[in-house]
């Protein structure tokens, strides 16, 4: 009964957008309703003329997505380019944007400290992004997945498609999955916690490299001291909140 109490919270998200044709003719803010028929997801600011990434899985199906720039302004984005076994999708905006820079992760070894910054469960935490700290535990993902890493970040149902953002504040992956801990420990009897993976950003690269302008890579320095609170204040404004959801 909690639980499917849960699912029906609704989060209401006023705003008034002129910046997009869609919205543009609207005289009163008009209202997101977050539910189970909506998709929420994270993505992240490629480059400053509003291309951006997040995960396929969260907006297939769906034949409208809307990044929120901010709590009072929306635009409806267009795919440009997905794919689906890699779960990798790129979106734009017709507007300037603040954005990341990548790193190789090549570069990335198990026990580098990392951090997400995401938008989970927004239904009922909000669209404040959330970050969390983790390590990368393996330099491959799921049964031995050259393309991914498995990494112990906390991420909930939001934050997919989000950056795995290394101590320098550069990414170098993108969330994909958390394993489904109840699923598993009926098969094991073990609670595993915190098993979580990211799409590597040598794949995202690869994936990118239409792009007239590319986005700039920056090296990796894997030792070097994470500054969680530095990283936040940088990159809060290039990770934003996508929802996708059918007209």
């Amino acid at each position: 009964m909690i639980q499917s109490r849960i699912l029906k919270i609704v989060c209401f998200i006023f705003f008034v957008c002129t910046s997009y044709a869609t919205f543009a003719n609207d005289n009163a803010p008009r209202k997101i309703t977050v539910n189970e028929k909506t998709s929420v997801a994270s993505g992240f600011f490629v480059t400053d003329d509003g291309y951006l990434v997040t995960a396929y899985h969260a907006i297939a199906n769906f034949n409208e997505i809307i990044v929120l720039l901010a709590k009072n302004r929306a635009i409806e984005a267009q795919v440009v380019k997905y794919d689906d076994k890699l779960d990798l999708a790129l979106l734009k905006i017709n507007s300037i944007t603040p954005f990341v820079y990548l790193s190789h992760s090549k570069s990335v070894p198990a026990g580098m400290d990392v951090v997400t910054i995401g938008y989970p469960q927004v239904a009922f935490l909000g669209i404040t992004p959330k970050i969390t700290r983790g390590i990368v535990n393996s330099n491959t993902g799921l049964q031995d997945d050259k393309n991914s890493f498995q990494f112990s970040a906390e991420v909930q149902q939001g934050n997919s498609g989000g950056p795995l953002v290394a101590p320098g504040g550069t990414i170098v992956g993108v969330v994909q999955s958390k394993l489904d801990a109840l699923k598993l420990s009926e098969k094991t009897n073990d609670l595993t916690q915190n098993v979580n993976f990211a799409t590597k950003s040598a794949i995202l690269i690869d994936f990118l490299s239409f792009l007239p302008n590319l986005p700039s890579t920056q090296p990796l320095d894997p030792d070097q001291p994470l500054k969680a609170i530095r990283i936040y204040q940088e990159l809060e404004k290039s990770v934003v909140p996508i929802i996708a959801r059918n007209k």
